[in-house]
């Protein structure tokens, strides 16, 4: 595999690749202290006078700066930082040193870091045998190494590349004779073959690298020659590559202990990997209701709801009147999710998903938190969705299994690390996690994830959100989170196929379960949610009156209520069309011999 980063020291480099950056890049560079104050007024002047900008006014130092020590967040503080620290660095270094780093540190695109490991991926060779067009479109694709790369665009970067040769000439390092002539050799360089897809992509040397950040082995300790052994399951990684897009992400699991499977990147539509989870969200709070003392047994009021200027409405707009919790849950049902997460109590259950389950991310302060519109990332999820699957623990999800030094020495050993609990209540979290994963199973036999389903038993949910499906299924050691942006997808029809496509290629899930005996845990209430404060009666009279449900189809909805919610309902019917009420109340004698 192609080395992400090459060292070469300074005296290593052609000049010919030094002058090209130095032309390219930074004019001044022998010369400013960190800043170049000269060109900062030059590149306003000029934005100024185009309304927008068109030129900027970064050096060397100041890049090197922004590499080492900062992210690509473009804000003035950021900008404020890189100045005092590219001073700092013109204090402490040699404008010699300053290059060196520069050279093998800046950022070349797909995962690649440094001018001579670039020139062995994009042109098959060590950088000193690189011609000069060569070395200007390497230059080149600095500006924006995804955007100018050879392998997502020759054109523009060769159109890059002539770029680099005409500063080159500006500058004095070559001739207008010489200029011609190389422009004619640019016309013709040949590119090395793509590298095929070896499961490495950069969203995994970025995740991998985060992970050695945290655990105190910074990038520039690392070039130098230490090795990182990570728990990917290599057949596995290949069979996620084979089967997936870039608007795609994948994350595989061991929910009993953290351990990072497969990791195909957070997709590209999305640079931070957050994303509206949907319904993949229900689980996670009908766990905290089983652990309450819910049975799945237990009936949901399903009829339309008005909270505030708020009308949600079930997935095919058809209601039942009421569902046991588990029907609810596998047919992905919103009005009884939110009914059950408004009698959990919406602040105890955004406390539970942060506190317990520890899932990040962006919490909107209102009851659409019921149905997903919670914003998290893929690896989140699957860390909240851990306890659900090994009876209540949360694991610090870990990519990397060990670490070794340049001498051989092993300098970190991981291993699985609790980074939290779910608590005791009515029911103990293992009996929970075991009712919970059966009503998951038969989301994928019966339910919105049948098209997950394979010969093994899999424990899983979709999710459905504005721009993403999702789905996430597995057993009590794989857990594959599964996360297809676009517009117009469902997490059934669109993320549950992409999940058995994989499972399926790779051949090696394990689909076990342990049985827990629950049967005598619950007391089987079967009562109908108490949320008839919620029941939207205006857009049932509309629906009567319009002749979408004729008044015996509702009496028949109705009639599977217990009592006392049937006489809340007439109550709150009378209230607003009495004679619709009593209309609707001899029809419920007449069918319930009342």
């Amino acid at each position: 595999m192609l080395s992400r980063s090459l060292w070469k020291d300074l005296n290593q480099i052609s000049p010919l690749v030094v002058n090209s950056l130095i032309a390219s890049e930074d004019k001044t560079f022998k010369q400013h202290i960190g800043i170049d104050f000269f060109g900062i007024i030059r590149a306003f002047l000029r934005n100024l006078s185009e309304m927008s900008v068109v030129e900027g006014a970064s050096t060397i130092t100041q890049q090197l700066a922004r590499t080492l020590y900062l992210t690509q967040e473009r804000s003035l503080t950021r900008k404020i930082k890189e100045g005092f620290i590219s001073l700092w660095l013109e204090r402490i270094l040699t404008k010699e040193e300053i290059l060196t780093m520069y050279i093998n540190s800046i950022y070349t695109g797909n995962g690649l870091y440094g001018l001579p490991s670039a020139s062995h991926y994009y042109f098959g060779k060590d950088i000193n045998e690189l011609s000069l067009p060569e070395i200007s479109v390497l230059v080149g694709l600095l500006k924006s190494p995804e955007n100018f790369n050879p392998f997502s665009n020759a054109r523009l970067a060769l159109s890059k590349g002539k770029v680099v040769l005409m500063r080159l000439e500006d500058e004095n390092y070559i001739s207008s004779d010489d200029f011609k002539a190389l422009v004619k050799k640019l016309e013709n360089i040949s590119f090395a073959p793509k590298p095929e897809n070896n499961g490495v992509d950069e969203e995994l040397f970025w995740r991998v690298a985060r992970e050695a950040e945290e655990l105190g082995f910074d990038l520039d300790q690392l070039k130098q020659g230490y090795k990182i052994f990570t728990y990917l399951n290599s057949d596995l990684m290949q069979t996620v590559h084979n089967n997936t897009s870039n608007n795609m992400a994948v994350e595989a699991v061991n929910p009993s202990t953290g351990q990072v499977l497969a990791y195909r990147g957070i997709g590209v539509s999305y640079p931070q990997g957050t994303r509206q989870i949907g319904s993949s969200i229900k689980p996670l709070y009908y766990y905290f209701a089983l652990l309450q003392g819910w049975s799945p047994e237990d009936y949901l009021t399903d009829m339309p709801i008005r909270i505030g200027k708020w009308t949600p409405e079930n997935f095919d707009r058809q209601y039942t009147a009421v569902v046991t919790l588990c029907d609810a849950l596998v047919k992905s049902r919103n009005i009884p999710s939110i009914n059950l997460f408004l009698q959990l109590g919406k602040t105890k259950v955004v406390s539970f998903l942060k506190n317990e389950l520890m899932l990040d991310g962006f919490y909107p302060d209102d009851l659409t938190v019921a149905l997903g519109t919670v914003e998290s990332a893929p690896e989140e999820l699957l860390k909240a969705y851990c306890p659900v699957f090994n009876g209540g623990v949360v694991l610090k999800p870990r990519i990397i299994s060990r670490i070794e030094d340049p001498y051989g020495t092993v300098v970190y050993n991981a291993s699985p690390e609790v980074i939290g609990k779910v608590f005791n209540r009515v029911m103990d979290p293992t009996a929970a996690s075991a009712v919970m994963v059966r009503i998951l199973k038969e989301v994928v036999q019966r339910g919105t994830g049948k098209l997950a389903k394979l010969s093994s038993p899999v424990a899983g949910k979709t999710g459905t959100s504005e721009n993403t499906a999702w789905f996430i299924g597995g057993d009590e050691s794989f857990l594959m989170c599964v996360a297809v942006d676009g517009k117009n997808l469902t997490g059934g029809g669109n993320a549950a196929p992409v999940w058995k496509q994989i499972v399926s290629a790779w051949g090696d899930y394990p689909g076990r379960f342990t049985e827990v005996s629950t049967e005598e845990i619950f007391t089987k209430r079967k009562q109908a949610a108490s949320t008839m404060n919620t029941v939207d009666i205006d857009r049932i009279i509309f629906w009567v009156r319009e002749g979408s449900i004729t008044l015996s189809n509702l009496a028949e909805i109705i009639s599977v209520m217990d009592s006392n919610k049937v006489k809340d309902f007439l109550t709150k019917l009378n209230e607003v069309d009495p004679d619709l009420a009593h209309v609707l109340w001899e029809k419920l004698k007449e069918l319930k011999n009342w």
